[in-house]
Formats: C-alpha cells, sequence, structure tokens
C-alpha cells in the first residue's frame, strides 16, 4: 500500500465512535448498543457482526464528508445519484461489505501459505489501535463506538489480510529497465489567437474584449510562434525566445510505452531527438514549439517503473483472489439492516481550525479509510505496516 494512506487511516479511526451519538438522529432500527451481536453478513458458517462493518462505514463515511467539505463546502452527499440505480450512500455500503469479504477470504487462506502475525505485528497493531483512540477526531471515534479490544480484533484481522496480500504479491518481479519504463521530457509554448501585443502575456491577450483596437500591424499565432521557434533554432533557449513573446513555456513527461494519436503533443515528443525543437500547429488549438529536454527524464522514469510494479502485483493479486472468491463459502448481506444504518453526518471543521489550516488539511488528507480497499486489491494497512511491508503506516500516524 501507498504511503498516502499514513494520515488519513487515524484520522478516519477517530471520528468512527459517534454511532450513540447517530442513534438519537437516525432511523436505524438497531441500537447501536447492539451492534455487537447484530449479525449483518455471513460468509459460510462465520457471522460478521454489525459492529464492524460500521467501523469500516464510519471511517470511510468521514473521510468522504471532509473531502467533499473542504471542496465543495458540504458534506450533505450521500443521497447524490452516482448512477441512475445507485447513489453515494448505495456505493459507500457495497464498499464496505466487499472489504469484509475480501479480509475473511484472504485471512482463510494465511495458515496455507504459511503466513501469521509475529508479536512485532501485534504490536504495532496494539500501538495503532492506542494511538487512533488518541489522536482521532471525537466525533469518528463516538460514531464507531468500540472499546480497545474490539478494535484489536478488527485490525489484526486485516494485518493479517495484508500478510496474506504480501505472500500473493511475493514472486512479482520488481526488476523494471529504464528502457521498459523510459519517459522523455518536453518543453513547449503555445501559442493562440487573439496573440499578445509586445509586452504582453498571452493570458492577458486572450482577455481582451473584441472592441478594444488592435495594433496597426497585426501579428499571428503562426508568426510569434515562427518567431520563438527561430530564436531558438539560433541558439536561444525556449525559456528566453517565449519570455520575449510574453509566454511562459510549459513541461511535460510522455511515457514511450504510450500510444498518443497522430499530431498530439505526445506524438510529437516521442518522434523527436534530445534537443531538437519543432513548430506545428493542432487544429482548432493554436501552434506549439516544442522543445525535447531530454530522451529520459529520470524523475518521471522512475515513478514509471514504481508504477509498473504496482500494475504488476495488481495482475497477480487479482489472478490468485479471483479463484479464491469464486471457491469462497457464499456472502450474504443482511440488507434490510445494512440500509438502514444512518449515515447522518459525522465530519465536522473544528471551530478553532483556521482557513489556512484546513486547507492544507485537506490536500494532506488521503484515501486511505480504514477499510478502503486499493485499485492493487491489497487490504487496507491497519497493522502498523504497508501492505508491501516497506512502509510504517499505523492506523493512527
Amino acid at each position: 500500500m501507498k504511503k498516502t494512506v499514513k494520515r488519513a487511516a487515524a484520522a478516519i479511526l477517530s471520528a468512527v465512535l459517534m454511532a450513540s451519538v447517530l442513534a438519537g438522529c437516525g432511523s436505524s432500527t438497531v441500537n447501536p448498543a447492539d451492534y455487537g451481536s447484530t449479525v449483518i453478513a455471513t460468509m459460510g458458517d462465520e457471522k460478521i457482526y454489525l459492529d464492524e462493518a460500521n467501523m469500516y462505514l464510519r471511517s470511510d463515511q468521514y473521510y468522504y464528508e471532509m473531502m467533499y467539505t473542504y471542496m465543495y463546502g458540504t458534506n450533505d452527499i450521500w443521497g447524490m445519484q452516482v448512477t441512475n440505480t445507485s447513489t453515494m450512500a448505495d456505493n459507500l455500503r457495497e464498499s464496505v461489505m466487499s472489504v469484509l469479504r475480501q479480509t475473511r477470504i484472504l485471512c482463510s487462506h494465511a495458515e496455507e501459505l504459511g503466513v501469521s502475525l509475529s508479536e512485532e505485528d501485534m504490536a504495532k497493531v496494539e500501538q495503532s489501535v492506542t494511538n487512533s483512540l488518541e489522536q482521532s477526531d471525537a466525533n469518528l471515534l463516538a460514531a464507531i463506538n468500540l472499546e480497545h479490544d474490539r478494535l484489536v480484533e478488527i485490525f489484526a484481522k486485516n494485518a493479517l489480510a495484508n500478510r496474506v496480500w504480501e505472500a500473493m504479491v511475493a514472486s512479482v518481479d520488481t526488476n523494471v529497465s529504464d528502457e521498459e519504463a523510459r519517459c522523455v521530457g518536453a518543453s513547449y509554448v503555445r501559442v493562440t489567437e487573439p496573440v499578445p501585443a509586445a509586452g504582453e502575456s498571452q493570458t492577458a491577450a486572450e482577455g481582451e474584449t473584441q472592441g478594444e483596437s488592435q495594433p496597426e500591424e497585426t501579428r499571428t499565432a503562426k508568426m510569434i510562434a515562427q518567431e520563438v521557434y527561430d530564436a531558438v533554432r539560433g541558439g536561444d533557449s525556449l525559456l528566453t525566445a517565449a519570455s520575449a513573446q510574453g509566454l511562459t513555456p510549459s513541461v511535460a513527461t510522455y511515457f514511450t510505452g504510450d500510444t498518443f494519436a497522430e499530431g498530439t503533443l505526445g506524438a510529437h515528443a516521442l518522434a523527436m531527438e534530445e534537443g531538437a525543437a519543432q513548430l506545428f500547429e493542432i487544429e482548432n488549438d493554436g501552434w506549439y514549439v516544442m522543445v525535447l529536454t531530454t530522451k529520459l527524464d529520470r524523475e518521471a522514469t522512475d515513478a514509471k517503473k514504481e508504477s509498473i510494479v504496482t500494475e504488476r502485483r495488481a495482475e497477480a493479486f487479482e489472478a490468485q483472489y479471483t479463484q479464491w472468491q469464486e471457491a469462497a463459502p457464499e456472502f450474504k448481506v443482511e440488507e434490510k439492516i445494512w440500509k438502514t444504518v444512518p449515515l447522518d453526518a459525522v465530519f465536522v471543521i473544528p471551530e478553532e481550525t483556521t482557513a489556512a489550516e484546513e486547507t492544507t488539511g485537506a490536500s494532506e488528507e488521503t484515501t486511505a479509510a480504514a477499510g478502503t480497499e486499493t485499485s492493487s486489491g491489497e487490504p487496507a494497512a491497519t497493522d502498523g505496516e504497508t501492505a508491501g511491508g516497506s512502509e510504517e503506516t499505523t492506523a493512527a500516524q
């Protein structure tokens, strides 16, 4: 699991305890005090209780409400239609059940893979729970409404599932050559109509009204792009040549393994030699001057290597997990109960939080809600480590 899981898990778990608060204003037919004895799903002979499902539900709920509050100024999102037949609430409930099912399927194969939790693992689980209870939002903790020992039990199950995931992808080849992941780096300027006057930026020129007077000699986008191109060919840097025309270059990287449509920026970049410049037009878009700065952008290439390894792991996991899922006992959800668990708002912006802190906090929080399944199929890390085992990610960090 990526580093991005680090920050949200703690804050998310702390907002989880609010079930008792929600009881008075929701429409649930189950008293939150009875969640621990209410069966919400079964997998074969195993019973899964509502208190565990509620923990995952509130954690994810808290994250999404926080994100929408900071980005759009509202956390009233659960009735929003995602498709013609489902709402945000429907999707949230379904994802929680998927996590519960996946966790149990993975754990059921731990013994055959020789996987178990060490004393060190359990110590991290204990510390993760302690940190969550101490540092998380009181509203979230109230919504979760679970004691330390029960949280340890749930976190330990998730931690074991992570260990199984590690075993499933352990044989994946993590060696990726530079050529396999190579990304080229380019700089370019785009010139559109109306063109900038001398000393004026492209943005300013685009903001002119049609009624304003134009220079006596109209300079077209093609003419300005040609001047930039000629200056670059004459030895100027693209930055210098563009600045003289009131333009600012953009930078971009392009993966050599991607397929770009003919005439696009990516197609031009992949066809160029390092240090070369090109002048071209993209229909209905503008004139471009592009310089290929490097045939191997190190930062982008290294990032692509990580992405390729992640894709390989996801493929290996999916192939094995699909087989396990097909052979697993039937998973049945008590839908009538599950749909009545209320989604009254959990996230509330702290009054003492300044506007600057709110903005920073919103950008740093991630989708690492406890129990959220990643795109690679790995379960959420609540054991104090990433699913890959290389990064510390306690659920309360």
